[in-house]
């Protein structure tokens, strides 16, 4: 099997385990029924992977780049920080809901045993939320926030409370079916549950 070949077996394994993952949940993603799906030999694919967690691994490094591509790079245009953080956090839901399961194994999944991945793999996960620090940071300096904000503790906070309300969603606690559902819509709700996180930075 050339390099090439090999590189395109990897890509596939990873999205042959978010199909059947997306199916079945993480109980029903087996290495034998990735080979089957791949029509390979589980000997081909334990070359790659040699077990289900390093394949999850895999996946979350996977999820952090799209997470960037799909959530901040279609933010990073808008001009103001505030407005910036708002549309992130939109697309943050949003991304959510459209790739449920992968969001599942991203975030309520084991957590990360950091000292497992190498430098590279460290930044590429790190890398959204280096991102919302830096928008805080260039909204501090453009004055868009209060003097006494802390930058990086204020970026944990704003992940934690999107996390926090996308779980809700996902599980369904959180819904216009909800009897003391207190907006007309669930896009009210949220639009102004992020809108009132940022204005809390604000002078």
């Amino acid at each position: 099997m050339s390099r090439v070949q090999r590189a395109g077996l990897r890509q596939g394994i990873i999205q042959t385990s978010l199909e059947i993952g997306s199916e079945r949940g993480e109980e029903g993603l087996t290495m034998r029924g990735i080979a089957a799906r791949l029509g390979v030999s589980a000997t081909a694919l334990y070359q790659h992977f040699e077990s289900k967690s390093k394949i999850l691994r895999e996946i979350r490094i996977y999820g952090a780049e799209l997470l960037q591509s799909e959530v901040l790079e279609p933010a990073a245009s808008t001009e103001d920080p505030a407005e910036r953080l708002i549309n992130a956090g939109r697309n943050y839901v949003q991304f959510a809901k459209s790739h449920k399961w992968l969001y599942s194994v991203m975030m309520g999944n084991e957590q990360i045993d950091w000292s497992q991945h190498n430098t590279e793999e460290v930044d590429l996960l790190l890398r959204p939320l280096k991102t919302f620090q830096g928008w805080m940071e260039e909204g501090a300096a453009r004055g868009c926030w209060r003097g006494d904000v802390d930058l990086s503790l204020a970026s944990f906070r704003i992940w934690m409370s999107l996390h926090g309300l996308c779980t809700m969603l996902l599980s369904g606690r959180i819904s216009e079916a909800h009897p003391a559902f207190p907006r007309k819509d669930e896009q009210s709700f949220v639009d102004e549950f992020i809108g009132s996180m940022i204005a809390c930075l604000k002078p």
